[in-house]
């Protein structure tokens, strides 16, 4: 509880330092958003020079001092709603954590390495816990930051620290739509924001046929609430949506960037109606911020806000895009393997799969078809030969809403501008894709996973305006209802397990206490399980170096595979590496790794549940001639103290 406290009573000083800034772009919701991401800005500044824990505890101090002066013109209450209205959210998020707060499954494992290696890193990029002296300048770490910023800050444990990160994130997410909402009279935002998609209702309905022998199907109703089932609809790619996204709980950069791009709609709103040209200022900073905590969000957005300056005419605020190049070091120590360019699709959307993993599409599809429908159908019947041919089955529907809300740009409407970027961006990802080691009926998985996101937050937007002006109400309800199937019945699934400690699983193995001894001990490579394969990354091995930050020799290869792909390098260095930490463990006497272990600079050897299954005793008992620094009876720490002083160096 007193981790809790402490980290919502920070949250709400960096909202107070930043509000001064909030109130001069005139939106004064959006200072605690707006808090982090200076406070993220001004530390990862001086993390490039110093420890990151000096640096976070630092920033923090600038930040109060430079902004602490200009509250007293500041009207506090302007943000007192969205205050209450964040730590409701915030304190109901924390709550499901406590039925759901294990670190494990998904990218979890991988999360909240970036995250303890940020803890340990003096320099930027931080360092990769998983592979000894390489930096994490392979992937997109800004988030990743925030947290470690505000763990520094309070103190918290990393398992804990973990789940009140996403709380964060969630909490400011939806606070924000809320508070647009009830400024804007869009009242659906929130509701639409977290709908689910309608694979829900298909796979009921499925079993309803099912039960009436119409079809035979392997259906379950529990199918309809299964996070897996609901976002692999379309064959070959990932389809998430927002609430699927933050209930999973992988504090992955696609999550950590969602409220972030809810404050980037807002202040575009806003831009647009009042013109202000501040406002384009601080979007161009937090464009580039954006890049910094989820790369894929940059061309979406940064084309958002070039069509809405150019289509309402204000050409003068287009010289306030550069300040997104405040971020080139950033961009300039990036080193992203895992991209070699653009590929034209090969492997198409079938249009009912589509429907079903963006039904918010359908709400301007039918409102533009009624109120447009002979321009609708002109532009529509054309294409029809052309999807036929081509195997484009979303032609005839994103084409001419596409084509429409273009035309309408003129009547400089934010809905239009936003809906237009938004079926652009899908009708790109159906001729284009991100080049990445993904290959054959999956070279496109990983950009419509990621553009898809984008897409529903903007649909949701557009969605509230149109819904607005809807006299139907009841149609609106059962719509609603429709797509709440999956968020209600997701929630009847939980069964409580009493902790926010997302390590606190770790207790069943018997490594709880051992992995908290070794996260106060100094840097350092360590040696551990590395999987049963270079290139095994969904599973405990690498837990070590996870919790802890300190570097291992070798784990989670398939995850460094993926990121350093076309590295030619990359596969036998992670191959060579696997078999010598094989080695390590697997040698009857310590004189034939002593080579080994002074290649690698080894600190500590690891010797615990994973390694007393896959290694036999006769062979691990080696290790007795190091100094052993922990000794629980369920795992031993041996810490290497022989190395010459200049690998002690090099390990530093």
């Amino acid at each position: 509880m007193i981790h809790l406290c402490l980290w919502l009573g920070l949250l709400i000083i960096i909202s107070l330092t930043a509000l001064p800034l909030a109130e001069g772009l005139r939106i004064p919701y959006s200072s605690k958003p707006l808090g982090l991401i200076l406070l993220a800005y001004i530390v990862w500044i001086l993390a490039n020079f110093m420890p990151f824990k000096i640096a976070s505890v630092l920033g923090l101090i600038l930040q109060f001092v430079i902004c602490t002066p200009f509250l007293k013109k500041c009207n506090f209450r302007k943000i007192l709603r969205f205050e209450i209205t964040f730590a409701i959210l915030f304190s109901l998020y924390v709550l499901y954590t406590a039925f759901n707060p294990d670190i494990f499954g998904g990218e979890k494992m991988m999360d909240v390495g970036v995250l303890s290696g940020i803890l340990r890193s003096k320099g930027m990029p931080p360092l990769d816990v998983n592979l000894a002296f390489f930096r994490f300048d392979c992937y997109y770490y800004m988030g990743y930051l925030i947290v470690a910023t505000l763990t520094v800050l309070t103190g918290t444990p990393i398992g804990v620290a973990y789940n009140l990160g996403l709380a964060t994130f969630f909490a400011l997410a939806v606070s924000l739509a809320v508070e647009f909402s009830l400024r804007n009279g869009t009242k659906t935002l929130p509701f639409l924001l977290l709908a689910g998609n309608l694979a829900p209702l298909v796979v009921l309905l499925g079993c309803g046929l099912q039960s009436l022998g119409l079809i035979h199907m392997d259906l379950n109703p529990g199918k309809a609430f299964d996070f897996w089932t609901v976002t692999r609809i379309i064959p070959g790619t990932i389809n998430e949506f927002p609430f699927a996204t933050l209930t999973f709980r992988d504090l992955h950069p696609h999550l950590m960037d969602i409220p972030f791009q809810i404050l980037f709609l807002i202040m575009l709103f806003e831009y647009v109606r009042l013109g202000d040209g501040k406002i384009v200022a601080f979007l161009s900073f937090l464009l580039g911020f954006m890049f910094t905590v989820n790369s894929w969000e940059l061309p979406t957005y940064a084309a958002l806000l070039t069509v809405t300056i150019l289509s309402l005419r204000r050409f003068k605020d287009l010289k306030f895009l550069p300040i997104a190049l405040l971020f080139l070091p950033y961009a300039i120590k990036l080193h992203p393997e895992a991209v070699k360019g653009i590929g034209v699709v090969e492997f198409r959307t079938a249009l009912p799969n589509f429907l079903v993993a963006q039904p918010l599409f359908l709400i301007p599809l039918i409102y533009i078809a009624l109120k447009d429908w002979r321009k609708f159908l002109a532009l529509c019947v054309p294409t029809i030969p052309v999807a036929l041919l081509l195997n484009f089955q979303l032609l005839p529907l994103l084409f001419p809403v596409t084509v429409i809300a273009l035309l309408k740009l003129r009547e400089g409407d934010f809905k239009w501008i936003t809906l237009f970027i938004a079926t652009l961006t899908l009708l790109l990802v159906e001729i284009f894709y991100v080049n990445d080691p993904y290959t054959g009926k999956f070279e496109r998985l990983n950009t419509v996973f990621k553009t898809y996101v984008q897409v529903w937050i903007m649909l949701s937007f557009v969605a509230s305006f149109i819904l607005k002006d809807v006299r139907n109400k009841k149609a609106v309800l059962i719509l609603l209802a429709i797509l709440w199937i999956y968020p209600a019945g997701f929630l009847t699934t939980l069964h409580f397990k009493g902790t926010i400690d997302g390590m606190a699983y770790t207790k069943s193995y018997g490594e709880y206490d051992a992995l908290r001894f070794l996260q106060q001990c100094p840097n350092g490579v360590i040696v551990e399980y590395p999987g049963k394969s270079p290139f095994e990354s969904y599973t405990y091995a690498g837990r070590v170096s996870a919790f802890t930050g300190l570097q291992s020799v070798i784990v989670r290869g398939g995850h460094e595979l993926f990121w350093r792909y076309f590295n030619k390098s990359t596969i036998p260095l992670l191959y060579e590496r696997w078999k010598d930490v094989n080695r390590i463990y697997e040698a009857k006497d310590l004189k034939d790794i002593m080579g080994l272990i002074e290649k690698y600079h080894v600190r500590y050897i690891y010797v615990g549940y994973l390694e007393k299954k896959h290694y036999p005793p006769e062979s691990l008992q080696k290790f007795e001639k190091l100094k052993k620094i922990y000794d629980d009876g369920r795992v031993e720490i041996y810490e290497v103290t022989f190395l010459t002083e200049k690998s002690k160096a090099l390990r530093r």
